[in-house]
């Protein structure tokens, strides 16, 4: 029933016992509103880019180049043969130095250390050679720039006859460079070019995986910075994507086997030798 019924010949029609306590406010309290969460920009690659300047140990001129901000660098997972990536940059394209006055170029952590030997050799084989270009005028490096720049390191390496780790590693990424190209090319890319990057990457592929096969045999362990089990894990993907099972397998059980090994590392080793099994079986069934 109304509490307030019979009031209609009052003229107040319209009222109700719901009404007896209310305030004039609403019944229920209102939700306070969520402030809206401010949109953090993109990071971009341009951000995360700084210039430098060195000199030059073979031609003693001032050089600048383009390096990237690791400090503000956010690590994402990486790829299955540990390619490095990171929150809106790839930081390999600027993982080399170029002296665009006499040619010289390595990778950015052997820039500066090259003994007298050597720079003969280097000014014999590129210096005298070289023919002087401008630092490109870009504010980030481009992939195909990136390429150019590490293709030029690799030629510095083979003049001076540096450990095949260190021409390996530079091969490995100038693959991982046209791999991260070929991911981003718009649909509508010719296809002649396509080809060309792709056939790169498989040549530079190859050649880092023949040249760490070596090195495991040649060489003691850190290999340009990275230690043997990095460079076994590596290897075991590499070893899976050429087809050869037989010899991932055993990379495989090496590192399950091995001593101080982390553990994310042997868990996705357990992961890939499942794989590897699987298409070992299948092969033989063929």
């Amino acid at each position: 029933m109304n509490l307030l019924a019979g009031l209609e010949k009052f003229g107040f029609d319209s009222i109700n016992d719901d009404d007896i306590l209310s305030d004039g406010k609403d019944a229920s309290p209102r939700k306070k509103e969520k402030k809206k969460e401010k949109k953090k920009p993109e990071v971009q690659e341009k951000d995360l880019v700084i210039d430098k300047k060195v000199e030059c140990p073979l031609c003693n001129q001032q050089i600048s180049y383009k390096a990237i901000l690791a400090t503000r660098l956010k690590r994402l997972e990486p790829d299955d043969d540990l390619r490095p990536n990171f929150e809106g940059a790839d930081a390999i394209k600027y993982g080399v130095i170029v002296c665009h006055h006499c040619g010289y170029a390595a990778l950015e952590q052997n820039f500066e250390s090259v003994s007298p030997g050597r720079r003969k050799m280097i000014r014999a084989e590129v210096c005298d050679k070289f023919k002087s270009i401008p630092e490109p005028d870009v504010e980030t490096y481009t992939y195909d720039i990136a390429v150019d720049r590490y293709k030029l390191a690799l030629v510095t390496a083979m003049a001076k006859k540096a450990k095949l780790s260190e021409k390996s590693l530079i091969c490995l990424r100038i693959a991982w460079l046209r791999r991260a190209q070929l991911e981003h090319l718009p649909e509508d890319i010719i296809e002649k070019e396509k080809k060309a990057e792709l056939e790169e990457r498989e040549g530079f592929y190859r050649q880092a995986y023949d040249g760490f096969m070596q090195v495991l045999s040649t060489e003691m362990p850190p290999f340009c910075g990275m230690d043997m089990h990095t460079v076994e894990y590596i290897l075991a993907h590499m070893a899976c994507y050429f087809g050869d099972y037989e010899r991932a397998a055993k990379l495989v059980a090496t590192l399950l086997t091995a001593s101080g090994i982390d553990r994310r590392m042997k868990d996705k080793c357990l992961d890939m030798k499942g794989d590897i099994l699987e298409k070992i079986k299948e092969n033989k069934g063929k």
